[in-house]
């Protein structure tokens, strides 16, 4: 691994080891001596200081037919975890999520109205509260991430702009570390919804991927391309809600035809009716990125199973036809739990850069 100083090149290999274990969930040594490049006895040094540090465990595969002691397989240790916060016009959801991307708990928080972002900043720092409350000793909570349904600059986690929140310019981050005490990362919802399915979803050919995700807020995609997410100059890149289809409705951000206008869970259409313009919207996506897979995240699940031929029409229609052969429209495999995983990773974040910062926070 290429680094400055001995120090640096340490960094780099217990962040590449710690990331391996984290998003595959389970690596033998062998696996990681193989996919790092290492040295057999770097891995295992490095393996070792992690099991030490509380954030892998390991354990002895069972018996294999070769001659030979069997790899040891090592996973992530749970007792690492992460806040997971989904605000949206309805509800506040707050999730559990341990290292490995593994959910332990979620709570939907029903709210009156739409909340403000002091509200959703109260809700969530109370509801922190309790689940800390009810942890054991040796858990540690390591951050807070947030899946906001709108335009977010990520590096300050300020949300410029959430239309059907009524956000403008909110400095959440700063707002919800403060009154939880923790390191708090948001980003755009779909954008976490992509990097969750692409991790952690299991999906062959994830490489190019286009991630759409259905809320109660709205329309919002994530791109990933080459395997990286497509985040844009200012993190802004996804807004496929707000893509025009032809629509005559009134929008939110103040435009008109927008896809989020045609597809909704509250509009009258039927699925079949709705998957028309959600065509159109993947038309175009798939001429501008040839992607191998789009995924259908929140609402937009039920299209494949409920509306499959309407949305192939749909998306043939508006597609040229090389790129759209690739293509495979899928239902998100994590379900429900997609903004929680996405928005957990973002939380882990720092922990995977740099596992050593974590043991001597710990020991501070």
């Amino acid at each position: 691994m290429i680094g400055t100083n001995t120090d640096d090149v340490r960094r780099r290999n217990l962040s590449a080891v710690l990331t391996l274990v984290h998003r595959s969930r389970s690596l033998t040594r062998s696996d990681l001596t193989r996919k790092t490049g290492l040295a057999r006895s770097t891995v295992k040094d490095l393996v070792e200081e992690l099991v030490d540090g509380g954030l892998v465990e390991e354990s002895q595969s069972a018996p294999a037919s070769q001659v030979g002691r069997p790899s040891p397989i090592v996973r992530p240790q749970t007792d690492t975890l992460a806040i997971a916060v989904n605000p949206e016009t309805d509800a506040i959801t707050i999730g559990l999520v341990a290292l490995g991307g593994t959910v332990l708990d979620v709570t939907r928080y029903p709210t009156d109205g739409i909340p403000s972002a002091g509200e959703t900043v109260a809700i969530t720092a109370e509801a922190i509260n309790r689940i800390r409350r009810k942890l054991g000793r040796k858990r540690r909570v390591t951050a807070i991430g947030v899946a906001v349904p709108g335009l977010v600059h990520a590096p300050a986690s300020v949300v410029r702009l959430a239309p059907h929140l009524d956000w403008h310019d909110e400095e959440l981050g700063q707002m919800l570390s403060a009154a939880a005490g923790l390191p708090v990362f948001a980003a755009n919802d779909a954008n976490l919804g992509a990097v969750a399915e692409h991790i952690f979803g299991g999906h062959a050919d994830a490489h190019h991927m286009i991630y759409v995700n259905g809320g109660a807020s709205g329309i919002g995609a994530g791109f990933v391309v080459a395997g990286e997410l497509l985040e844009g100059a200012a993190g802004y890149a996804g807004e496929l809600g707000h893509t025009y289809v032809g629509g005559a409705g009134p929008c939110h951000c103040g435009r008109i035809g927008c896809l989020e206008t045609e597809v909704s869970q509250t509009t009258a259409k039927t699925v079949a009716h709705q998957a028309q313009y959600l065509g159109i919207a993947l038309g175009n996506a798939i001429n501008l990125l040839n992607p191998n897979l789009i995924v259908l995240g929140g609402f937009l699940r039920v299209f494949p199973e409920q509306a499959a031929a309407a949305l192939d029409t749909a998306v043939s229609r508006h597609s040229m036809r090389v790129p759209h052969e690739q293509v495979r429209i899928v239902s998100a495999s994590l379900g429900s739990q997609t903004l929680m995983i996405g928005a957990a990773e973002v939380a882990f974040a720092p922990l995977l850069a740099d596992p050593a910062a974590h043991y001597r926070q710990t020991i501070g």
